[in-house]
C-alpha cells in the first residue's frame, strides 16, 4: 500500500509541473505570461528560439517523468527504468543550476517561472532520496556545482549607468562618433558605454541598432535611437536648460540663478 502511495506522490509532482508549463505555453501563445519580471525577458532573449523552446522542453521533461512514475513496468524493466528516472532528474537539476546561476550572478534578475520549475524538480528529487534512491545526491551535487561555476566562468553583464545621459555606442560606428562630437561641441555631458557590455539588456528590449541615448528623467527612462533623433532631443533639452539659467525672478531675488 505504501508503494502505491509513493508512486502517486511522485506522479503528482510531475503532473503539477506538466500542467504549470502547459498553462504558461497557452498564455505564451496569447502573448501573456505567469512571469512578468525583467529576468524572464532577459533569460528568454538568450535562448535560441525564444521562450517556446524552453516550454516545449519542459513539457517533454515532465511528460516523460510522469509516464515513468505512473506506468507499471514489468519486473525485468523496473531497475532500468528507475536508473533512467534518476538520470533525468540529475540532468534536469544540473540545467536548472545554470539557469538560476545565470540569473543570480550575471543578469541579477530573477525569473519566477524558472524558480517554480526548480522547486518542483527539487521536491521531486528530495522525495527520491526518501525512497532510498541515493544516486539522486548527484542531482544536488550537479546543481550546486553548475550554479557556482556560472559565477566563476561567466563575465558580468553590466547594468545601465544611472547618469542623466548615457550613450550606447559601437566601435567603428560613424553615427556614434558624430553624436559624441556633437555633444563635445555643445558642451553636453554624457557617459559612453560600449554596446557589447549591455548585450543582454539590449536583446531583452529588442534594440538592434546604435547609437542609443538612454535618458534618465527621474521616474522614467527614455531610449532614443539614431543619430538625428538623439541630436534633436539633446538640442531641445539644451535650449530648455539655457533659458532656465542666468535669470533672476522679479519678486524672489534670493532664487537668482
Amino acid at each position: 500500500m505504501s508503494k502505491i502511495k509513493k508512486i502517486k506522490i511522485s506522479s503528482l509532482f510531475y503532473l503539477s509541473g506538466f500542467l504549470f508549463i502547459l498553462a504558461e505555453t497557452i498564455l505564451h501563445i496569447y502573448g501573456k505570461s505567469v512571469c512578468s519580471t525583467e529576468g524572464c525577458k532577459v533569460v528568454e532573449s538568450f535562448v535560441k528560439g525564444g521562450n517556446l523552446v524552453l516550454l516545449i522542453a519542459g513539457l517533454i521533461l515532465f511528460g516523460i517523468l510522469f509516464f515513468i512514475s505512473f506506468h507499471k513496468f514489468s519486473e525485468s524493466l523496473i531497475s532500468f527504468v528507475e536508473k533512467v528516472h534518476s538520470s533525468i532528474l540529475i540532468i534536469a537539476l544540473s540545467i536548472e543550476g545554470y539557469l538560476l546561476g545565470f540569473q543570480t550572478f550575471i543578469i541579477k534578475e530573477f525569473c519566477v517561472f524558472c524558480f517554480t520549475v526548480f522547486g518542483i524538480l527539487f521536491l521531486s528529487s528530495l522525495f527520491r532520496i526518501f525512497e532510498r534512491r541515493l544516486e539522486i545526491i548527484l542531482a544536488f551535487t550537479g546543481f550546486i556545482s553548475v550554479f557556482f561555476m556560472t559565477y566563476v566562468i561567466n563575465p558580468e553583464i553590466n547594468q545601465i549607468p544611472s547618469n542623466q545621459y548615457v550613450l550606447v555606442y559601437s566601435k567603428g560606428c560613424p553615427h556614434c562618433e558624430e553624436v559624441i562630437q556633437f555633444c563635445k561641441t555643445h558642451s553636453i555631458s554624457i557617459q559612453t558605454v560600449e554596446a557589447k557590455k549591455l548585450a543582454g539588456i539590449l536583446k531583452s528590449l529588442k534594440i538592434e541598432h546604435v547609437p542609443i541615448l538612454v535618458c534618465d528623467e527621474g521616474e522614467t527612462k527614455k531610449f532614443i535611437i539614431g543619430q538625428d533623433n538623439i541630436k534633436e532631443y539633446l538640442l531641445t533639452k539644451a535650449s530648455t536648460t539655457n533659458t532656465e539659467q542666468g535669470v533672476c525672478p522679479i519678486f524672489e531675488k534670493e532664487k537668482c540663478q
